[in-house]
């Protein structure tokens, strides 16, 4: 299982515009050295939730 600590080419092009979203609006942080520790699992869900509008514009 991969895990995704940044927004960058690693990271699915699919779930980037989500998590930069959800960072943006501060509902997703890192841990202290700012890592995100995302599974594509969680990832998923976090872009399905996204899609029915759970976190806004």
């Amino acid at each position: 299982i991969g895990i995704y600590d940044y927004i960058d080419d690693n990271m699915p092009d699919w779930a980037k515009p989500t998590i930069q979203k959800l960072t943006d609006k501060g509902y997703l942080k890192g841990d202290e050295n700012g890592k995100l520790g995302l599974t594509e699992n969680l990832m998923r869900i976090l872009v399905i939730n996204d899609r029915a509008g759970i976190y806004g514009e």
